[in-house]
């Protein structure tokens, strides 16, 4: 990475830009629909009052809603709510307009999440007040070029940690400032809950090394912090406070695919359910083969609400082992294998949440296969895998479920392409 010149350096260092979007769901909402502007808005996963929102306007905020509100209490925490159903590929496409009009002002180094990234400032751009002046033209520019309501936060600093930091303390349209001659005294006032990485139960085991606030934090040695976390990571976040960058933690491979989705009231019985965990775990199916993976474990989870005096779990999590297979058709039966296990147990309305996954994931002929079996892909073979692979082009061509493994009447539109915490679904994800 490359270094400032002496001659350009003014003590701040400020080597990173981190920017996140305001409510970034619930802001593009209002953004799509000009008469919910200036209004409290919430968006919701799916057709439900007792999930909760996934964002929450900042004309909301008054009232005491939040992320995670559940949407039956936002209700009556606020008569007037709007509440705006998530569309996932509209968010994604709204995200690539930002990302394209932030590199226009300064190249992207990393997606953190559809709402944030971060990016390296080199030679002049490190000097605090051309830092500055970017970060406000990357704001303008967004307001100007993708929408006005898409207000965002900014954050400068010596390392990505203290940029993204940084970036959470003025909200919304904050730029944040902290510089490396400042340090530590710039964040001594901030509680440990502010770091990212530092959740609830980091900070149980801190208080148990004796860090309860960040000055504890500053003062542990950089070994002290690895052996708290029990990982490297310890010693990325302590360095990472101290203004001093790691090397990024190295990509790994996904070890798992899965799919879920939150049932809406006249989705909570036994067949409608099964049918949702059928067209999660086509999805998969459809992920597999476009990554060119096999998987070898079929999982299954269920939430069934809040078990009374009657038999019944809170919640169902099972798995079975499959020969390795991307099939959809081998994946489905695995699947209602295990369902049938948990049937037994199902009670009409208490099924609230259904999730599917395919585990132990390697590249397409990675498998060592049996001298005397194939396995349920046949080498690639497979007359069902050949099928599978057909309507995966067929529905690529004309749209999703032009063709569909059974019914699919009355399923949610956006089913199974939800947005996750670290990961932007593809435009793939939306016709699979």
């Amino acid at each position: 990475m490359d270094q400032a010149s002496p001659q350009q350096d003014d003590g701040a260092n400020l080597r990173w830009l981190f920017i996140d979007l305001n409510a970034f769901f619930a802001s593009v909402e209002q953004q799509m629909n000009p008469e919910w502007r200036g209004k409290p808005l919430i968006v919701r996963p799916a057709e439900s009052e007792y999930t909760g929102a996934i964002a929450a306007s900042y004309e909301s905020r008054p009232y005491g809603i939040r992320t995670g509100t559940r949407v039956s209490e936002a209700r009556q925490m606020c008569p007037d709510l709007i509440v705006a159903e998530a569309r996932p590929d509209v968010y994604v496409e709204v995200h690539k307009k930002i990302m394209a009009e932030i590199d226009r002002h300064v190249p992207v180094w990393k997606v953190g999440s559809i709402d944030e990234c971060s990016c390296e400032l080199i030679g002049s751009e490190r000097q605090e007040a051309n830092a500055v002046a970017l970060a406000r033209r990357i704001q303008a520019g967004i307001i100007k070029n993708v929408g006005e309501c898409l207000r965002s936060s900014i954050g400068l600093a010596p390392s990505r940690f203290l940029a993204k930091t940084a970036c959470g303390m003025k909200k919304p349209d904050g730029l944040t400032i902290l510089r490396a001659n400042e340090l530590p005294g710039s964040i001594l006032h901030l509680p440990l809950s502010t770091y990212p990485g530092i959740g609830s139960r980091m900070r149980e085991r801190l208080a148990a090394a004796g860090v309860t606030d960040t000055a504890g934090l500053w003062d542990m040695g950089a070994k002290q912090a690895r052996a708290v976390w029990n990982s490297i990571e310890g010693e990325r976040i302590w360095r990472g406070l101290h203004g001093l960058d790691s090397e990024p933690t190295p990509e790994k491979p996904p070890a798992s695919i899965s799919h879920s989705h939150v049932l809406a009231a006249q989705m909570r019985t036994p067949e409608k359910a099964r049918a949702v965990a059928r067209r999660l775990m086509v999805k998969c199916g459809a992920r597999l083969r476009r990554m060119g993976l096999t998987g070898a474990v079929v999982s299954l989870h269920l939430d069934m609400g809040p078990k009374g005096a009657r038999r019944g779990w809170d919640t169902a999590g099972l798995t079975c082992a499959v020969a390795p297979t991307q099939d959809t058709f081998a994946l489905l039966a695995a699947l209602d294998s295990l369902w049938r296990r948990v049937e037994p147990e199902f009670e009409a309305g208490r099924l609230s949440y259904v999730g599917v996954g395919v585990h132990k994931l390697k590249p397409s002929g990675a498998f060592e296969t049996d001298l005397f079996d194939s396995g349920p892909d046949q080498g690639g073979t497979a007359r069902s895998l050949k099928l599978s692979q057909a309507l995966d082009a067929l529905n690529r061509r004309y749209g999703k479920d032009t063709v569909s493994i059974g019914p699919n009447a009355g399923l949610p539109d956006y089913i199974g392409a939800k947005i996750a915490f670290t990961r932007i679904p593809d435009a793939e994800d939306f016709w699979e």
